[in-house]
């Protein structure tokens, strides 16, 4: 029989379920304006600058908030206000990102796309090349809304080909997938804790090149969302936080940079999240679940299914049934079909996911399903935007 690791399992874009140890880190009280809490603040710093290679023009910019302050921290700071900003909208949070761009009144301008197919530097190309007066661009890397993972690489060549600076959100892929921000000659990445690295969220994080930074001083409307005077506190404090830092938070993800580190980086972290994105997937499908992604578009991270067509199938008392069980689920976003999703991040492993695939059985008897057929893949997907 399987052992059960923890009581509740946050199957979820995140939060996650973390560790014991990140959650134990969360009880010890530290001073903000002490050494440990600075020297723990610097080494954060470092170490998430060493998983991007953005060591030597890079400085990594910790802010208070979550990664959606971080986002608009970084539109406010890194685009010039006589720039403009082409934001590739295919899917939830490229519609947030372009919520936040239109929220700032920035000069923007938004790419609508359909969820499939990706885009391609072709495509982002050629509309840099319709409009020469965009100056910078903004996509998200995996889009957990769905689990799309867009070709970061192939678009930075295009943007720099075109002179464009790129921004990107890798809020769900920061610490498991590769990002090199040299090779790709990114503008910034806008990321969080409370997903890849698995810890808790509270702040948001900004690697951005520092000339870039020095150049945007003055430049933000605003005095919390100011990378460029957060940054500068930083370095001439000694790591000491410009305004009141979440400590506790900081704790936490000082654990979980140690367990990350432990288990061996990026990659290792990527393969296990692979290992139990495959036991879910193939599991489902062998019950006649239908995923909204083919494999190859599809970002193991989470995986989002189509909902049965069984009549006496009704999200709510799905996920009520699992939420009894211990297991949280998330309804899909912005997917033309109706969707469910289930994460894989997080303190999981592969045997967890045959105690989740146990509970959508349990849970599904329970509420009267039988059939978990869907309408086949090719009439719903690429209407996602």
């Amino acid at each position: 029989m399987t052992e059960r690791r923890h009581d509740l399992y946050l199957l979820t874009p995140g939060p996650l379920t973390v560790s014991t140890e990140v959650k134990q880190e969360m009880l010890a009280d530290r001073s903000p304006n002490a050494e440990p809490h600075r020297a723990l603040t610097g080494e954060l710093r470092r170490y998430l600058l060493e998983l991007c290679n953005g060591q030597a023009d890079y400085a990594c910019v910790p802010i208070q908030g979550s990664a959606t302050y971080a986002i608009e921290a970084a539109l406010h700071t890194l685009v010039p206000r006589e720039g403009k900003l082409l934001v590739i909208q295919n899917g939830f949070y490229g519609l947030r990102l372009r919520e936040i761009a239109e929220g700032i009144r920035m000069n923007m301008v938004a790419l609508e796309l359909p969820m499939l197919p990706l885009p391609t530097g072709a495509d982002i190309e050629e509309v840099l090349r319709r409009d020469p007066a965009i100056t910078h661009l903004i996509l998200c890397h995996v889009d957990s809304g769905t689990g799309v993972r867009n070709p970061i690489e192939e678009i930075a060549e295009a943007a720099k080909r075109r002179g464009v600076k790129m921004l990107v959100d890798a809020v769900a892929s920061f610490g498991a997938f590769p990002i090199d921000v040299v090779a790709l000659d990114l503008e910034a990445v806008i990321t969080s804790p409370n997903k890849c690295l698995e810890s808790v969220p509270g702040i948001g994080i900004v690697i951005a090149k520092k000339s870039s930074l020095e150049a945007a001083a003055g430049r933000s409307p605003s005095v919390v969302l100011d990378l460029s005077a957060q940054w500068k506190f930083f370095e001439e404090r000694n790591n000491q936080w410009r305004f009141t830092p979440p400590t506790h938070v900081m704790g936490a993800l000082d654990k979980a940079v140690e367990r990350h580190k432990r288990e061996g980086g990026a990659a290792p972290r990527m393969e296990r999240y692979r290992r139990n994105w495959r036991r879910l997937v193939d599991g489902m499908r062998q019950r006649g679940f239908v995923t909204l992604l083919p494999d190859d578009a599809a970002a193991p991270i989470i995986a989002t299914f189509l909902d049965p067509k069984d009549p006496a199938y009704d999200f709510q008392k799905f996920y009520a049934a699992m939420a009894r069980r211990g297991f949280i689920i998330f309804p899909g976003r912005l997917t033309a079909a109706g969707t469910f999703r289930i994460g894989v991040m997080g303190d999981l492993v592969e045997s967890d996911f045959t105690l989740v695939l146990g509970a959508i059985d349990d849970s599904l008897a329970e509420i009267g399903v039988t059939d978990v057929t869907a309408t086949p893949r090719a009439e719903t997907v690429g209407r996602a935007a």
